[in-house]
């Protein structure tokens, strides 16, 4: 894919705000029981998760990307193989939301739009997850299929979650 036309989805903060706070407020607790304790390694919890949760950021999260130019839509993903599904390949878009499975798993974005490839494979496809991307960049994309695809219903996204 050429990197001169190529538009990369920009990243919100929205997935990581909830862990995040979770992580400070056992950090706030660890803090004060080490405090009234006077336990003093228990600051190792503390001090260890960060560094922890920012090597789970860097390591996955950022490795979360969707690309698109002229020619198709590009995804890479953490722990997968890249997938390209060019404009005159797609087949479906939908809106999902992760079952109960895939929740737990969390191998897929919880809210998503699915664009599917060639038929032949079902595991052509391309999430877009609607928490970490800026909802204008999905619009913009929405847009560019549909001007590429007039023949394609792009479904009712609600981006207001």
């Amino acid at each position: 894919m050429s990197k001169k036309t190529a538009t990369v989805l920009r990243r919100t903060v929205t997935p990581y705000i909830g862990q995040t706070l979770i992580i400070f407020m056992f950090t706030i607790f660890v803090s004060w029981v080490a405090y009234t304790k006077q336990q003093w390694g228990l600051l190792w919890c503390a001090g260890l998760i960060w560094p922890l949760w920012a090597s789970y950021i860097l390591l996955f999260g950022l490795r979360y990307r969707i690309i698109w130019n002229d020619a198709g839509i590009l995804m890479r993903a953490s722990g997968g193989p890249e997938r390209h599904i060019g404009f005159d390949e797609i087949t479906e878009i939908r809106y999902e939301v992760a079952g109960a499975t895939e929740f737990l798993a969390q191998s897929r974005p919880f809210r998503r739009i699915v664009i599917l490839g060639r038929r032949s494979d079902p595991k052509t496809l391309i999430d877009i997850s609607l928490c970490h991307f800026r909802t204008q960049d999905i619009k913009n994309l929405m847009n560019a299929i549909r001007e590429r695809r007039p023949d394609m219903t792009i479904p009712t996204i609600p981006f207001n979650l």
